[in-house]
């Protein structure tokens, strides 16, 4: 009973939060075809393929802000041939509190990798001692609008000239019909970057969003 009275409660006084939730959840069964024995990928084909296409092309470091279990991670670094930073604290998805990350399927599924390096903490913790370069990014973090902006902000200075900004969940999935339409804060984040003279955007591939660093 105090369970459906708490969710009544957030559907009154928090109706953005509780459909959020509501989707999350409608979204983790989707995505099930994407679950297996190492955990959860909650990114699509042609997601995987885009990310592959421009890691191929970095040259210094790239950094994932959001791990859950390294499975995009893992096939992201089929592509790659410089240090990976995975960063990610280990707590309740934001927008799907039954969802969590596990830090030993990241560590199994990221075994071959030689260069690999997970940092089990916050991103805004872990932005202000940073000493590693980098020319990719990709950020899938804590997904609230405030959360969202604040990885973006706090880590694009940081990225190399010419670097790329990949922000997850921005936009809509186009590749498979009536999959997932983008959370309201990366969207909202994506919008802004349009109009930011520091990047430039350069294309879409289902809910990715990618951005130039001038």
């Amino acid at each position: 009973m105090k369970y459906i009275l708490d969710k009544i409660k957030l559907l009154i006084f928090h109706p953005i939060r509780f459909f959020s939730i509501v989707f999350g959840v409608v979204r983790s069964r989707f995505d099930a075809k994407f679950i297996n024995k190492d955990g959860y990928r909650f990114t699509t084909d042609l997601e995987i393929q885009t990310l592959r296409r421009y890691v191929s092309q970095a040259k210094i470091g790239f950094v994932e802000i959001g791990v859950l279990d390294g499975k995009t991670t893992k096939e992201i670094a089929q592509e790659a041939h410089v240090p990976i930073y995975g960063i990610d604290p280990i707590i309740p998805d934001s927008m799907n509190k039954s969802l969590i990350g596990h830090e030993k399927y990241i560590h199994e599924n990221m075994a071959f990798y030689k260069d690999f390096h997970f940092i089990k903490d916050f991103s805004y913790n872990v932005v202000g001692k940073w000493q590693y370069k980098f020319d990719m990014i990709f950020v899938d973090g804590d997904h609230e609008y405030d959360a969202a902006k604040q990885d973006c902000e706090q880590w694009l200075p940081l990225l190399e000239s010419g670097g790329i900004l990949a922000l997850h969940d921005s936009a809509p999935v186009t590749s498979m019909k009536g999959a997932f339409h983008g959370w309201p804060g990366p969207i909202r984040v994506a919008n802004e970057l349009k109009q930011d003279e520091r990047v430039e955007f350069v294309e879409s591939a289902d809910s990715l969003s990618i951005f130039r660093k001038k």
